[in-house]
Formats: structure tokens, sequence, C-alpha cells
């Protein structure tokens, strides 16, 4: 998508009520109390069950429905029934949503309603809450996570009314039934590896036994909810919540909230004291701790039995020392903080002094960490932690909202409704994720994720949520319990994407496609930040597909067993690790690795239904070597689509220069032609520029060490051009349909047509 499509999706109004806006009528409001305001409505949140209304000087509040008078509820209720063109209002506690037969499990498949208008706030407007903001409006009964008893008693009233959302509940009983059945969780002992620990599968029980209780009202779910609360809180059981782990104790952390808040009225005064003792210990005292870049304190630890001194930490905490304020959070730090919010909120009436602690370590932090979603929706670490980041940032947003009817501003910060977009984009027509940097999987896992995006922003272009099946006892994280807490009408239909093309200048990555089609071409670029611990040298890497088949692949993440892997002050020594330095990359080399605290950005674009351009401006990873690097793409749309990718340097002193692309397909060469080929697909790539120059392909070296990764079955094809000198250009075309046709080759800058 070019500026010019973006700048009218950054200054949309939000609301869901497009239509019905201009007629919307000033009233004097009332609630239960008496007290009055004349303003119109201007907004209706059904899960939060509130309406926004707005007074004629432009200030706006946003009011709990159950807190207004009969007459008023009954107007909101018309008027709502307005804005959705829809026979019935939405299902309120005085009035169940009408029951409407489920259709066999599945809905007819439909388009999403249009997307609202949204007012996105720049991050430069955006003023960071203050602590107190947060706890500024914590309800006084439960439940208050995630969902207050009003949003509970709405999406009780759903599996009436919609087949997905009642194959949902249908499938989370049958996997309801087979965690009965299922022991409570006890530890398990070594380094956690993996994301399902038992800290994501404790998150997704509670989750899930706190949707079945409150929406099907079996008391065994109730019952088991206290259970697993007991079992993951008792230290004969779990010395700690893996300390040395932040992002599981943040996972812990989360779960016992939740649990906390859904089943406190099945715990007895001791169980909850002692929940809540140790959700302070280990829970709130380590996170503290890792945000403040202090020692893990000995009562987080634990002892094991018949050990005098609790075991010492491993070593620094990644937070750093306490100097680290300037830091800008990661992905851990975010789990962290998002885990101290929602226990904070959770034991705010309880212990306040232990909620006040948690504020006050979380806050700033997730405020901060908020705002580098800006400009594209993309988390600098990647697509793969920005992911974790949304899933625990949502859940703050969403119990923000419950409690006080506002998510001070974050659904709408710059950056936060393109991450819609940003996952859209980002995963190619064979359903592969850009998975650049250290991302560990290949597509994008946690998709309540866009099912939330949805509902506040729009359906930006993704299927229908289909209702899955039933989950195991070892699922991991929300899973299905977030789709059902999150569903709304944009996730249910059909999205209709806007461009084929995401580019946002500024931005970290840019994206490219011939059309929606599974077979469709596609390539992405990314730009980023060397600076990044997580990252690899990887400024200007590109994916390629066509036909279905990712040609330009990723190598992922080395392993971090691997010597000279762990961040260390002598950075160099990972980035001499072949996957994790620039050899690596689908990228340019001038002599050996980009600069370790380079950073590129997304230069311009240009999208029209023939032609998408995107330019990422590479200079400073080679600013030591090249006066100016550019990297571009142009995809040409139509019946015979091609792909030109092209670098234009200005090389300062003479260097070796090369281009590369790893693939897992089998390559021949002929000279300045390739031909690439797997499964039943041939690609075929001919080099426009310089002239003279030849394909070659060899293979990744041979890992140094047992512990590193072995590249088995990838090949790199590779245009050197020797040392060179001065302006140099490498343009490669790519096509499906035989040898791309002569395509004129000239500078990037001069790409986009003239008007």
């Amino acid at each position: 998508m070019n500026a010019a499509v973006h700048r009218p999706f950054a200054t949309l109004l939000l609301t869901l009520s497009l239509p019905w806006l201009a007629s919307a009528e000033m009233r004097a409001w009332k609630n239960k109390a008496g007290a009055s305001i004349d303003a119109e409505m201007v907004a209706v949140d059904v899960t939060a069950r509130t309406i926004t209304i707005k007074r004629a000087d432009g200030q706006t509040f946003t009011i709990p429905i159950d807190s207004l008078s009969d007459e008023d509820k009954a107007f909101a209720a018309e008027q709502w029934k307005k804005m959705q063109g829809a026979p019935a209002a939405p299902a309120t506690a005085d009035a169940p949503a009408a029951k409407t037969p489920p259709a066999a499990g599945k809905a007819t498949a439909r388009p999403a309603p249009p997307r609202p208008a949204l007012t996105i706030t720049p991050v430069n407007k955006f003023k960071v809450p203050n602590n107190a903001e947060y706890m500024r409006v914590v309800l006084k009964t439960r439940p208050r996570l995630i969902h207050a008893a009003p949003g509970w008693t709405y999406l009780k009233g759903l599996p009436a009314a919609d087949p997905v959302a009642a194959k949902m509940i249908e499938n989370l009983k049958a996997g309801g039934e087979k965690l009965l059945e299922a022991p409570e969780l006890t530890r398990i002992f070594g380094e956690q590896k993996s994301t399902v620990t038992p800290g994501s599968k404790a998150m997704f029980r509670m989750a899930a036994l706190g949707v079945l209780n409150f929406v099907d009202g079996d008391p065994r779910w109730k019952e088991r909810g206290v259970r697993e609360m007991i079992a993951i809180t008792d230290p004969a059981t779990f010395q700690n919540w893996y300390v040395d782990e932040p992002a599981v104790t943040a996972d812990f952390l989360i779960a016992a909230s939740l649990g906390y808040d859904y089943f406190r009225d099945g715990m007895n005064a001791k169980q909850a004291t002692d929940a809540r003792t140790y959700m302070i210990e280990k829970g709130i005292g380590a996170l503290v701790a890792l945000l403040k870049g202090e020692p893990v304190p000995e009562s987080a630890r634990g002892k094991a039995a018949g050990v005098t001194n609790a075991p010492k930490p491993k070593g620094t905490p990644k937070g750093g020392a306490k100097d680290k304020e300037e830091v800008e959070p990661d992905a851990e730090h975010m789990a962290a903080a998002s885990a101290l919010i929602l226990a904070g909120i959770c034991l705010q009436d309880e212990d306040p002094s232990a909620a006040k602690q948690a504020i006050d370590a979380g806050g700033k932090v997730f405020g901060k960490g908020m705002l580098r979603f800006a400009p594209d929706g993309i988390w600098p670490e990647g697509m793969e932690a920005g992911e974790q980041v949304l899933d625990y940032a949502i859940m703050v947003m969403q119990t923000l909202k419950a409690n006080a009817g506002t998510d001070l501003g974050f659904s709408l910060l710059e950056g936060i409704p393109q991450a819609g977009l940003a996952r859209l984009h980002l995963v190619g027509p064979s359903n592969q994720l850009f998975n650049y940097g250290d991302a560990q999987g290949t597509t994008l896992s946690r998709p309540w994720v866009s099912t939330w995006l949805a509902g506040a922003h729009g359906n930006m272009g993704t299927k229908a949520l289909a209702a899955g099946a039933a989950p195991s006892a070892d699922t991991a994280f929300l899973n299905l319990a977030g789709h059902f807490m999150y569903y709304n009408p944009h996730a249910a239909g059909d999205g209709t994407p806007d461009s084929p093309d995401y580019v946002f200048p500024g931005g970290a990555v840019a994206a490219l496609r011939s059309s929606w089609d599974k077979d469709a071409y596609y390539v992405a670029v990314k730009g980023g930040d060397n600076s990044i611990p997580t990252a690899q040298l990887d400024i200007g890497s590109f994916v390629l597909e066509a036909g279905g088949v990712r040609w330009g692949i990723e190598l992922g993440a080395e392993s971090d067993r691997a010597p000279g892997f762990s961040p260390a002050a002598d950075r160099t020594k990972r980035y001499a690790l072949y996957v994790e330095g620039t050899p690596g990359q689908n990228t340019v080399m001038m002599g050996g690795n980009q600069e370790l605290d380079a950073q590129s950005a997304v230069l311009s674009g240009h999208s029209t239904p023939e032609l998408g351009i995107l330019a990422v401006d590479l200079t400073k990873a080679y600013s030591k070597l090249a006066k100016d690097v550019y990297r571009g793409a142009m995809m040409v749309r139509g019946a015979k689509p091609y792909l030109v990718l092209q670098d234009d340097m200005a090389v300062k002193n003479t260097t070796p220069v090369t281009w590369s692309m790893h693939t897992r397909a089998e390559v021949t060469v002929d000279g300045s032609k390739a031909t690439l080929t797997e499964k039943d697909k041939t690609l075929h790539a001919v080099i426009l520029s310089p002239a003279g120059a030849t394909f070659t392909t060899e293979d990744p070296p041979e890992p140094a060490s047992e512990q590193m990764k072995k590249l088995t079955g990838i090949k790199v094809l590779k245009v050197s051009l020797g040392a060179v000198k001065g302006p140099q250009t490498i343009s490669i075309a790519f096509s499906l349909d035989g040898a791309p046709a002569s395509v004129p080759v000239k500078p990037i800058t001069e790409w986009v047509p003239k008007k």
C-alpha cells in the first residue's frame, strides 16, 4: 500500500456506526441515580457493554450500559439496531439475545461488516499513561480480568444466536471434559525450550475453565479451576515459577491472576490467602526484579527440600543493570509488564500494596513498549515476537476497558491498528510468515490476536473465524478460549483486503504480491535495526514466493547452544555464526558483516492495479563502504506477472560485492540465467544488470560444532561482482512463465511512473 493509500486510513474516526453518525441525536442522558448530561451517542462497545457519548464541546465519555436509566438503555439499544441494520439489538443483561437456532455447527459464509472509521493517535501526540491511571477505576466486584460481568453476560447469549459461537462452546466443553480427566499441572524439571510450558498450559486451563464457568455454568468447571489454582500456587509442587525464564514466570502469573479472579468465590479463606501470597512472592516479586534489573529475590526462588540456601541466579537478569531505563522494552519485558498489570488489577482490593508494587514496575514499561509498534504495526524484534507482545497487551487492554470503559488510548495508538494489516501482508500466499530475525517458526501461532484486532479495528482481509476443534489438556495460551472471549461480528465474516501491497514509509518491512490467489507472486523486504539484541545482521533480507512455493527462504534462528550465540559484550562472536551474520541472509554482502548498530527503513512505495513498488534504504548497513545503497522490488501484475529485485549502490572504495538468496529448490545455472525447481514448479531468474554477471550456486558452510544448526537441503544462489568501486546495480527478474522478457534497467528512484 503506498503512502497515498495510507493517509486516509490513518485519519479515520473510531465508531461502529458510520452511516448513522450524520443524524446522531443530542439528548439528555440520565443514569439510574438521576444525573443528566446533554450529549449524542457516538460509539458502542458490545463486548465491554459500554456506550460513548459526546457533548457539544467535543468531550467524550464512556458509560456502562447498565448504569443508564431504563429509558436511555432502550434508546441506546434502538440506535444500535439502526447502526447494525439488524432485526434485534445485541444481548444485554436485561434483554438476552434472540434465540436463533444454530445452523448445523457452521455459519453461512458472509462478508465482514464495513470496517469502522478510526482516529489513530500518532506516537508524537500520545501521552503514555502514568502508573496511577491503570488503577484509577478498578471494579470492586469479580470477574474483572478480560471481561467483567456484563461482558460475560453478552458472551453467554452468543451461542444461542451464532452457530460458530455455539460450536466453539461445544468444542471447549469437549476439551473441558478431557481436562477433567487429566491431572492438575505439576512442575516439569529442566529448561523450558518450547513455548508449550507449564505456564502457558496453566494460562489456557484458567481461561478455558473461566469461559465454561461463566457461559456453561456447570459447577465442575469452577471446582476444577480452584483445584488448578491450588496446584500452581503450592510450594510443594512448584518451588517457584521458573524465575530464570521470565516469560514462563509471566505466563504463570497471568494464569494465576485469571484463576484468582474467575474462581475466587470458590476458594475458602486459607486457599485464597495461600494463592495470593504465592502470586506476590513468586510472581510479582520475580518480575518486578526483572524490570528493575535486580537479582531475583530469595522469596521468589523458594527452597528445594533439604536445601539450606536457595539456588543463586544463573546470571544477570535480561533486564540488565539499574540504568536500563533508557533501554527499549523487548518482548520478554512486555510479557512481564503485562502480567504485573493484570496481577495488580486482580489484587487491588485485597492487597493494595502488592498491586501498587506490580503496577509501578509494569505500567511505565508497558506504555513505552506499546510505542514500538509504530508506524507500521510491526514489533522491532519481528512478527513472531510481536505476536507474543500483542497477545499479552490485548489482555491488558481488554481488562482496562472492562473496568474503566477505556483502554487509555492504547488500541488507537499508531501501530496497533496497523498490526492487523501487518499480520495479513507479512504472511505469503503459501501461508508462511516472513520469519526474519530469531523467529523459530514459519507461521503465526496465536490467531486469536487477529480475532481481537478485527473487533477493535475491523477485518482487514482475513477469512471468517472457524470454530476449530476440541482442545487437549496440554493446550497452551488462550487458544480457542481466546477466540471465544474476543469473538465479534468483524471476525465472524470474510474480510476484503484494500490492496495487495503493504508499504509504510519509515516502517521496518514492506511487501508486494501479484494478487490474493494462493499461487500469487509475493516478495517481502525488511529494513530494521541491527542493534536490537535478538537481531540478525539481515537488513535488506527478503523472501520470495510464486506458484505456491517459497523460493527465497529465511534460515530462522541459530541454536542458542551454538558457541558464541548468547548475547555478550562482544556481539561479533554471535555474528561469526553463519545463520546470524550477513552471509546467511538474502541480502547484499560487502566484504563481510553489516554494521552492528545500523538502522534501515522503508523509503517509499507505489501501488496500482498494474504495478507495485517498494524501496528500502540500506545505506547505514554499509556506511563505511558505500555512500548510498537502495534495495527495490517491482511487482508487475497482469496476465503474465513477474518480479524485479534491484540493488543500487555507490561503493566508496574497491570492495567485494555479493548478492545472495537461500533456497530449498534444485538450482541449475547457465551464465546470467538460473532455473529453480521445486515440487512441480519452475522459477526462472535472469540477471538484467550488470552486463556479463553470472549466477553461481554453492552449499552453505558445514556447522563448526555439533551444537550449530545443520542446513541440509539448502542451496545459495549468488551473483558476485568481485571487487568493485563506484555506481553499481544488480537487477534480477523472476518469472514462472519462462525466462522473463527483457526489462529496461533504470535507477530505483525513477521506477514510479510520472503522472
